[in-house]
């Protein structure tokens, strides 16, 4: 029998009208989470003191807002053309006995052709450097392959440079390093610091030495393959520096949400050059104990931290040859001395405060 068209409507509403109800509450509570993401860790001193401040202001707390960061150039926009370079298999035969021989047969083996980044290049110094021991050791031998060897050697050197640019491009350890992280830090820790830190030393001892450096007066070694694993597996697993970054974008971008509040400081205290009011005095209190003993200390370890890796960024940078890439890096740099003028904005009004209140720095 068929329906009539208003049972039909009727019987549509009683069997979709709940499904329909769930996905519009679904939707209407993630636009709610949505416009009120709960705070990150590292901001947690910081959320607390502005509270403190707006309650006793009588204003509005000012909520957390999720933040814009920079983004690593993709890997497709960054790689270049490396030219091949290769020896005859009856030479690489012939050469066996020196070094080189070794490291070609490395190179062409399953797990050679395997290797990338920063990996690579380390063979690629390696392979260098032994193929210049080998034309010496063939022409004192006086052996014609030496100049085949030799032609060899210099169109590898002619590649290096192309071969450094592709390797920081791609390398999956060092673009995580380098890669703003999803998360942050409650605070800092100076041993996974450090420990970063000293991978990223043996990169830039990789990239400085005199192999890739050939116009410096100074001779800088090559690490060894286990200095550059080891560095390779400390950047690749560790998140404390994308966690780092993501601290100081994040404090550096609510700090200045904060500045609106602390509008008219003064005349919201009620101080006045005889009077200071029980309001001055919370005030006081909240500053000195929430922003000084907390915020601030925070605040300084982690800028502190940022200003030391600057420098092994900056470095890093000169031998970048990407634009895009070279430029993404400035940003992070950028980041450390952002926060350290957002916290010297921040504390303007409050100096203004103590002046006006008669307070004493540190009473």
């Amino acid at each position: 029998m068929k329906q009539r068209p208003l049972q039909f409507v009727n019987d549509f509403i009683v069997r979709f009208y709940p499904r329909l109800c769930h996905a519009i509450c679904g939707l209407a509570a993630l636009t709610l989470l949505s416009a009120c993401s709960p705070s990150p860790a590292t901001l947690a001193p910081v959320v607390d003191y502005q509270d403190r401040v707006a309650n006793t202001l009588e204003r509005e707390p000012v909520p957390y807002q999720s933040i814009e960061v920079p983004r690593i150039p993709p890997v497709r926009q960054l790689t270049v053309a490396i030219p091949r370079v290769s020896i005859s298999l009856l030479d690489s035969w012939r050469i066996d006995k020196c070094a080189a021989g070794n490291l070609i047969a490395r190179r062409n083996s399953a797990l050679g052709k395997l290797e990338k980044g920063l990996s690579r290049l380390h063979t690629d110094v390696l392979l260098v450097k032994a193929m210049e021991d080998c034309v010496d050791e063939l022409r004192n031998n006086g052996e014609s392959l030496a100049d085949r060897l030799a032609e060899a050697l210099e169109k590898k050197k002619d590649n290096l440079a192309a071969e450094q640019e592709h390797a920081l491009a791609t390398d999956e350890a060092l673009r995580h390093a380098l890669r703003v992280g999803a998360n942050t830090h409650a605070e800092a820790d100076q041993d996974y610091f450090a420990s970063s830190m000293s991978a990223l030393s043996t990169v830039l001892q990789l990239l400085q030495s005199d192999v890739l450096k050939v116009n410096t007066s100074t001779e800088q070694a090559v690490p060894t393959r286990d200095q550059i694993d080891e560095a390779m597996e400390i950047l690749y697993q560790s998140d404390y520096l994308p966690y780092l970054w993501r601290s100081l974008f994040e404090l550096n971008a609510y700090l200045r949400r904060l500045q609106p509040m602390l509008d008219n400081l003064v005349a919201a205290s009620g101080c006045r050059p005889d009077v200071t009011p029980q309001r001055a005095e919370v005030l006081h209190t909240v500053f000195t104990k929430y922003f000084i003993g907390e915020v601030q200390p925070q605040v300084a370890s982690f800028t502190e931290q940022g200003y030391a890796v600057n420098k092994v960024l900056r470095e890093l940078n000169a031998e970048i040859n990407s634009p895009a890439l070279s430029d993404y890096i400035n940003e992070l740099i950028a980041v450390s001395e952002d926060l350290n003028e957002a916290t010297k904005a921040h504390v303007k009004p409050w100096q203004d405060f103590f002046a006006a209140c008669n307070f004493t720095p540190g009473g």
